[in-house]
């Protein structure tokens, strides 16, 4: 994963994963990052979109990360740890 850095807090990222399983398993291994259906909090927060009911048109992969005030390496590290886990 190619890390850019940028000065501050908060970012909204969007990634897709393979399929909405993968996306699920990413969701539940993250520790510091919560899964939540708000974004833009001060908490880094993940959420599938597609998991909800009338969001069929997103792809079932697709993880929208909204980047809080934790540190940096913190957040990379738990994204790092969730991803690598379900290769």
């Amino acid at each position: 994963m190619r890390r850019v850095r940028y000065p501050g807090n908060g970012a909204m990222l969007a990634f897709d994963l393979p399929d909405a399983d993968t996306a699920d398993r990413v969701c539940a291994r993250l520790r510091l990052i919560r899964h939540a259906t708000s974004l833009g909090g001060v908490e880094s927060t993940v959420e599938r979109r597609a998991a909800r009911a009338g969001d069929a048109h997103v792809a079932p992969g697709l993880l929208r990360l909204s980047v809080g005030l934790e540190d940096p390496e913190d957040l990379w590290r738990d994204l790092e740890h969730a991803l690598h886990s379900v290769q």
